[in-house]
């Protein structure tokens, strides 16, 4: 049988990867019954591993216009006696019965729904509520280096984002050294300040400093890292959507689905404990990570 899934599952699923943290989290998962060994599709599965042992968390989902009943309730208790899932959440978009609370509490199964959003004045709800578009600028790069041998020749070489350099407060990676630069107001405004939407587009920027970048001492070989180069690609795009707001664990978030069916397109950001918000969208080109910058996005 084929994975289903729903817009309401979905927003779980995002909802879910969004606060997973480091865990792994995948829609549709089609798990193994230890007494029939065919496959049964829990909504969403949550993998957590510890220092000695995986834990799953069995997630399943419902979308009636009435809260879920009892039951709802004992046939995912059923359902999940013989999978492999280490606890079983029940989510329902219109809430739970009071008979179906109790059975559930019975058996330790958790049950979660969605509340309205109860802080109207979230400014990321506002803005994107009163344009009804949402903009996501999606950068890809490569990084170059210039470097001087001892000899005085100098060549270039591509450097693995992963790469390590020595940063002033300890070692850090390329990745997270240009991501540190992207994320500067003076460079985006730059970057915005070039860009037509639905075209992508080529930027390159350079880093160095009187005196050269740092030392390197490989194999025999001895040089001078003089200068950064970084390639850009960046995409701008932007799609009408329909934006939802609310409560999830305790935790804001607002939601949004194209209203484009040729353009899929839907996500969820919820906020953060420092103020800004993060999240992840689901589109064409499949799942990426987002970090809210009001009308600025990066996927």
């Amino acid at each position: 049988m084929p994975p289903r899934t729903n817009a309401f599952q979905r927003l779980i699923t995002l909802l879910t990867a969004t606060l997973a943290g480091h865990a792994q989290v995948t829609e549709s998962a089609m798990l193994k019954d230890r007494v029939t060994s065919e496959p049964r599709e829990v909504d969403v599965l949550v993998s957590a591993t510890t220092a000695t042992y995986t834990v799953n968390l069995g997630i399943e989902v419902i979308a009636w216009a009435r809260p879920a009943d009892t039951p709802w309730i004992e046939k995912m208790r059923a359902k999940h006696e013989n999978l492999p899932t280490d606890k079983l959440i029940l989510v329902s978009e219109s809430g739970f019965s009071a008979p179906a609370k109790k059975k559930a509490e019975f058996y330790g199964i958790e049950t979660l729904t969605i509340d309205e959003a109860c802080e109207a004045d979230w400014p990321l709800i506002a803005d994107m509520e009163g344009s009804g578009i949402f903009e996501v600028t999606t950068l890809n790069f490569d990084i170059a280096a210039s470097y001087q041998l001892a000899s005085g020749e100098i060549e270039q070489i591509a450097i693995p984002r992963q790469a390590f350099f020595p940063g002033s407060h300890g070692p850090i990676t390329m990745d997270t050294f240009v991501r540190s630069i992207l994320e500067r107001d003076d460079f985006r405004n730059v970057i915005q300040a070039n860009l037509v939407e639905n075209h992508e587009h080529d930027f390159w920027f350079s880093y160095s400093k009187p005196g050269g970048l740092w030392q390197f001492d490989i194999d025999g070989w001895h040089g001078q890292i003089i200068e950064l180069r970084v390639s850009l690609k960046v995409l701008q795009t932007a799609t009408p959507i329909r934006f939802g707001s609310g409560k999830f664990r305790s935790v804001p978030f607002v939601s949004g689905t194209s209203t484009i069916k040729t353009t899929p397109l839907q996500f969820v950001l919820a906020r953060n404990p420092n103020g800004g918000s993060s999240g992840y969208l689901i589109d064409a080109a499949g799942v990426r990570s987002l970090c809210s910058r009001l009308k600025q996005n990066e996927a």
